[in-house]
């Protein structure tokens, strides 16, 4: 069996890039007999178009003769392109050997028409950076040990984490509630760029914009940055507000 992923590096050590279009880079591998015999990385040539990004990824990791593809959000146009080339995807996060070793065990969600998001795709094409950010909501500025506020809007500070570059930045939270023309979620979006956002409890319309923007919001029963970070591969998909 081939597997292609999309990730972050050319080795399956890093990471399982988020995004399907702007990856860096195809991991190609090889397993027989549930393991792996060989492993090949090219790099993504839909991460350097204007547009078509999805597309143009659909189509190079097609033409790399995969049975299975695991990348964490896919746009329906380049679901559509994988389904008239009967490609399967499967959602996959954290270390790419762990999502392979998870699709070997039956334990990966395949990724569906429904599931596919709009959003993605706009975002993918309008996204010119190759870092990873981990947007979180925080109590304190303690670098790593900054404590994850109990609610996303109610926090003081936003801890940006660059999954490349393992680095950590804590800003002070001055979001404008009352600017008329862009809410909350959109001024993270536009200042921030973050591809991930963890939260324990956020309402329900900034979840919904969260998911039109294709931005994968997660959480998880975890009260530190660090935490947070060691867990990346363990968080769970928001699927309710908190009542806010």
């Amino acid at each position: 069996m081939r597997i292609v992923i999309s990730s972050d590096g050319d080795t399956i050590e890093n990471n399982v890039d988020m995004r399907f279009g702007r990856c860096r880079y195809f991991l190609i591998v090889d397993i027989e007999d549930g393991e792996i015999i060989d492993v090949k990385s090219v790099e993504n040539e839909g991460a350097v178009m204007g547009h078509g990004a999805g597309i143009k990824a659909a189509q190079q990791a097609g033409n790399l003769n995969p049975d299975k593809i695991i990348t964490g959000n896919l746009g329906p146009n380049a679901f559509n392109v994988l389904s008239q080339l009967n490609i399967s995807a499967y959602m996959g996060s954290g270390i790419v050997k762990d999502s392979i070793q998870k699709l070997l065990e039956g334990k990966l969600e395949r990724i569906s028409q429904n599931d596919s998001n709009p959003g993605q795709e706009v975002r993918e094409e309008n996204t010119e950076k190759d870092d990873k950010i981990v947007f979180m909501p925080l109590l304190n500025d303690n670098g790593e040990d900054s404590e994850i506020a109990g609610h996303f809007g109610h926090a003081p500070f936003f801890g940006l984490y660059n999954i490349k570059e393992g680095k950590l930045t804590v800003v002070e939270n001055k979001l404008d509630h009352s600017d008329p023309d862009k809410s909350p979620v959109d001024q993270i979006s536009e200042t921030f760029n973050p591809v991930v956002v963890f939260a324990k409890g956020i309402g329900s319309r900034a979840i919904m914009l969260f998911k039109e923007k294709g931005i994968c919001l997660k959480t998880g029963d975890y009260g530190t940055v660090k935490e947070v970070m060691q867990n990346l591969d363990k968080l769970e998909d928001v699927t309710e507000s908190c009542g806010h």
